[in-house]
């Protein structure tokens, strides 16, 4: 295939980005950068799951609407158990576990009900959570809840395979 008649738009690409580079690092120039806000931070990478800072404030944000008193909780602490759950969640899909979708979009649903039912509407709902629309809730609320899922599979799991052996052990001194 005969890529010569692409090379003049390939240039004319390049000139055009080149200059609204220019006149955009001009208007960075312009920009006082003393007042720099910070948006989010990465808190932990467990695989492939990203603990930001905010899901930290998120779930302290959860328990208390959950009327779980986190005076003696520290965001520390709850950095400690999001990573821990993190790393439950990968080692089950390493382990190919699954979970059942339409049971999280079940819960996902009765747990929208309740609060919508504590709260008054929906949008009090997403006022509160600091959501822009009911979707990105839903989606957010169903990630929360298959990693939840798939932590307590695999720590189910591996609670299994220590009764098994135990039980095996057992069996072998009984046998000695």
């Amino acid at each position: 295939m005969n890529m010569n008649y692409m090379k003049p738009i390939y240039n004319y690409l390049l000139i055009i980005l080149f200059f609204s580079h220019l006149g955009f690092s001009q208007e960075i120039k312009n920009i006082n950068f003393q007042t720099k806000i910070k948006i989010d931070g990465v808190s932990a990478v467990v695989g492939d799951y990203v603990i930001l800072e905010s899901d930290v404030d998120k779930t302290l944000i959860d328990l208390q609407s959950q009327g779980v008193s986190t005076q003696n909780i520290t965001r520390c602490s709850l950095l400690g158990k999001l990573m821990e759950d993190k790393l439950y969640a990968h080692h089950a899909e390493q382990d190919s576990l699954q979970v059942d979708n339409n049971s999280i979009d079940s819960y996902v649903e009765r747990t929208i009900d309740y609060f919508v039912d504590q709260i008054g509407s929906i949008e009090k709902v997403l006022e509160f959570y600091k959501k822009s629309d009911e979707q990105v809730f839903r989606s957010e609320l169903f990630e929360i809840n298959k990693v939840r899922q798939l932590s307590e599979l695999m720590q189910n799991k591996i609670v299994e395979e220590i009764k098994y052996l135990n039980r095996s052990m057992f069996y072998i001194k009984l046998d000695s």
